[in-house]
């Protein structure tokens, strides 16, 4: 009995596929986690300067007749990664107010991207008190929000980005990106 035990303590086959299993699902986790929050990092800065081109337009004037439609899908085709626009534009929410220069006090920006409960209609304008143009030398407070959906929701980064929008939405996370401007006169 004992030299049966000491012969299965002293039997070595099988140690490299201990290691194996107990150090590939660690090393696949930091992969896909970092990874996913790399993808994350390109999506948002693809954002902001997406928002960047599409404001200059607006300051400069060589955007024309600007509406709320027109604008999300110049947001959308400014941005690299988007494959579809009309895609893009359906998953995006603008708001954009002037700024009170007397007091500044600001109206807050919504705290969600969009309500998936709700049937929304991209081609429908946005609700009151979200969206305005403001006038000249107004300044104006601009927030974007796009849902995307990640790479690899069930990784650990990719399960923590989805649902913490607040939203109501458990399969996408959401990219804010929020910008200042001037309207230009004239």
């Amino acid at each position: 009995m004992i030299k049966g035990f000491r012969e299965f303590l002293g039997d070595d086959r099988g140690t490299a596929t201990i290691e194996f299993v107990l150090l590939v699902p660690m090393v696949l986790t930091i992969f896909f986690a970092s990874f996913e929050s790399s993808f994350y990092m390109i999506r948002s800065v693809m954002l902001e300067r997406s928002v960047d081109i599409v404001v200059r337009e607006i300051r400069l004037g060589t955007l024309d007749n600007v509406t709320h439609k027109i604008l999300k899908q110049r947001f959308c085709e400014t941005s690299a990664l988007v494959f579809s626009v009309d895609a893009c534009v359906a998953k995006m929410r603008v708001w954009m107010q002037p700024i009170n220069t007397a007091t500044f006090s600001m109206v807050t920006p919504q705290r969600h991207c969009m309500d998936k409960s709700a049937n929304v209609n991209p081609d429908d304008p946005p609700p009151t008190g979200e969206f305005a143009f403001g006038s000249d030398n107004d300044i104006m407070l601009l927030s974007i929000c796009l849902l995307e959906e990640p790479l690899f929701p069930t990784t650990i980064v990719g399960a923590a980005l989805v649902g913490a929008n607040g939203n109501g939405d458990d399969e996408n996370y959401g990219i804010v990106v929020t910008s200042v401007f001037v309207n230009e006169p004239g």
